[in-house]
């Protein structure tokens, strides 16, 4: 278990007393603007408590952030550097493992995906939605949308069909035959173009 970081006291300040006209010791916490780090929420159930934390103006300490908030206070507030675990996914692992303990020691609920079929096989599958958005030549908010709102059966049968090798990822998207597929039903460019809403030049 990956212990959390202690809070530590950052400077003594002498604060004069007003009643005696003597001084004590206080120990005082630096009050400190939050820099602005570039962090993002991820809405991947699987990232709950868990952001993405580029550091622009210093590159070198991007990693990830976790925070777990509870009964009006965090009970867990850690950074993982990507360069102090060997890369972003190592530190993506640590940060998961360390929000786990934390949600358990402090009884933090955690988020699951209602019962969507894509976002089950998905993660069984160990993908991000970013893979499965390059996979299937579509947008991460998409994907995010299929997850949260359902997603068409045939695009659920042909992310199975990829996961199981049965289909191949293509990195390029390849232009559709337009004129094979005018000849193939049987029709002029003019009944083509009147059927599918577009301009008579548009298909060949």
């Amino acid at each position: 278990m990956i212990e959390p970081e202690v809070y530590k006291l950052t400077h003594m300040q002498q604060v004069p007393s007003t009643s005696r006209g003597c001084s004590s010791a206080v120990a005082t916490r630096a009050h400190k603007p939050m820099p602005q780090t570039g962090a993002r929420r991820e809405s991947d159930p699987d990232m709950q408590g868990i952001s993405r934390d580029e550091r622009p103006n210093r590159p070198a300490d991007a990693g990830w952030r976790v925070r777990l908030y509870k009964a009006g206070k965090y009970v867990a507030n850690r950074h993982f550097r990507d360069a102090a675990y060997g890369g972003q996914d190592s530190a993506l692992y640590a940060a998961k493992r360390f929000r786990d303990d934390m949600a358990n020691e402090h009884g933090v609920r955690r988020r699951t995906a209602q019962g969507n079929d894509l976002s089950k096989v998905r993660v069984a599958a160990g993908l991000s939605q970013t893979m499965l958005a390059s996979w299937l030549h579509v947008s991460k908010s998409l994907i995010a949308r299929w997850e949260r709102l359902g997603a068409p059966q045939s695009a659920i049968r042909l992310v199975t069909a990829l996961i199981a090798g049965h289909v191949k990822p293509q990195t390029v998207m390849p232009e559709p035959d337009l004129a094979a597929i005018r000849k193939s039903l049987g029709l002029r460019q003019d009944e083509m173009a009147e059927k599918i809403g577009r301009g008579y030049n548009a298909y060949g």
